[in-house]
């Protein structure tokens, strides 16, 4: 049975300024999620919806042309004649950081669950799961707020999870107070917390991490990820499953990390992973998301993946140490080889000659620049540390190997 995620907000026309003229291309950070969230979906009985009101207008067609393109159903989009759909220019300072400048006071979006015969709140009874963020709340009228919470609060009985990122923008809002009250109350309806250290301490003063999460936790949400930028995430509640997260290679612009964390987490939890797992991916595709101007990175043409494999023997008296090691490998060093394009990795142990076989597909387009990247990351050589002592290399292997390479002498496909 298909598995539906309902991402619910407000489609925006982006305006960015490029070497010598404006570029247009569209987002807004709801849109952006369901963009990553249908991405990492691909080839899995899980369907990703959108459920906003847009326009009918030259733009608000292009953004249900790419929401289709993406892979998104667009069955709970409405389109109403006397509006249009947001439109915001963005500009990035010399560190990637970025700031905004909006137009959508006559956005469609803000007309959604306008009365109780709603389609979007009709969108809900056929969700397994719904994500919305305090930006989709600051758009919609103090009644339209009250609709969608008692929706959603109604059919969490009957089995619904929900999915929350605070997504604080002050401009958004009339009143702090007002924010932190609505912003509050969709806490208590959270099954997924999925909020940003930033946007947190900035609306409730919390001065520490672990206060968020505690606070989060206290008032409903009993799983997600708290965002703590290139730190990486922490687990909601609190957990040691998480250690540490390689960090981007060059920020050029943080654009869209947050909303792709968390299109790929909710990806990885509808998929039955773990909340481990899910951060571990999801902080990889945000760690790829920064190094591209703009929030959506381009769609390319699936990468051949090159199949490598590699021998070396263990120490015998390592094997217990080894194997419990190998069952839960360090997330940060996880995440590396993902943001270096290595998949499929696994590793074999023949006895009793204690021989290992590695096998991994790398698609990338630089193995070199890539497997430098893995070797200059420091958790990866604590990791090497480790566990390199326990490794017997053969005498017969190239220069610079330690896992001697082989040589694939037949594929079948």
């Amino acid at each position: 049975m298909t598995y539906n995620i309902l991402c619910i907000g407000e489609p925006l026309a982006e305006i960015s300024r490029r070497a010598s003229d404006l570029a247009v291309a569209f987002g807004g950070d709801t849109l952006n999620t369901a963009i990553y969230c249908a991405r990492s979906v691909q080839n899995r009985d899980i369907a990703v919806h959108y459920v906003t009101a847009i326009g009918e207008d030259t733009l608000s067609d292009a953004v249900l042309e790419l929401m289709t393109r993406e892979g998104i159903q667009t069955d709970h989009v409405s389109r109403d004649p006397n509006r249009q759909i947001g439109i915001y220019a963005i500009q990035n300072d010399e560190n990637g950081e970025r700031s905004f400048h909006y137009w959508r006071d006559a956005s469609a979006a803000r007309a959604m669950f306008a009365t109780d015969t709603s389609p979007h709140l009709a969108a809900i009874e056929m969700a397994d799961l719904v994500y919305l963020s305090g930006i989709t709340l600051a758009i919609l009228t103090p009644n339209a707020r009250d609709r969608l919470w008692n929706a959603l609060a109604a059919h969490r009985a009957s089995g619904l999870k929900v999915a929350f990122d605070s997504n604080y923008r002050p401009k958004l809002w009339d009143a702090t107070t007002t924010a932190r009250r609505e912003i509050t109350r969709f806490w208590e309806i959270t099954d997924i917390a999925l909020p940003s250290y930033e946007d947190e301490a900035d609306l409730f003063g919390d001065k520490t991490t672990s206060g968020i999460v505690n606070r989060i936790v206290a008032t409903g949400a009993q799983s997600g990820a708290l965002k703590c930028g290139d730190a990486g995430p922490l687990l909601i509640p609190l957990s040691d499953d998480i250690e540490n997260f390689a960090k981007a290679d060059r920020v050029v612009d943080t654009t869209g990390a947050g909303d792709s964390f968390n299109g790929a987490y909710l990806a990885a939890i509808a998929a039955d992973k773990t909340q481990a797992e899910a951060a571990v991916e999801a902080h990889a595709l945000a760690a790829r998301v920064v190094t591209h101007q703009g929030a959506i990175l381009p769609r390319v043409a699936a990468s051949k993946a090159n199949r490598m494999g590699s021998v070396i023997r263990l120490r015998p008296e390592h094997l217990d140490e080894y194997k419990r090691l190998h069952a839960d490998v360090w997330p940060g060093v996880l995440s590396r080889l993902k943001a270096s394009h290595f998949t499929n990795y696994s590793i074999y142990l023949k006895k009793p000659e204690f021989l290992m076989f590695g096998y991994f597909e790398y698609t990338g387009s630089d193995f070199e620049a890539d497997n430098a990247a893995i070797a200059a990351d420091p958790i990866t050589q604590e990791w090497w540390a480790v566990c390199g002592p326990m490794q017997d290399p053969f005498e017969t292997r190239a220069d610079g190997e330690w896992w001697a390479e082989m040589e694939e002498v037949f594929h079948l496909a």
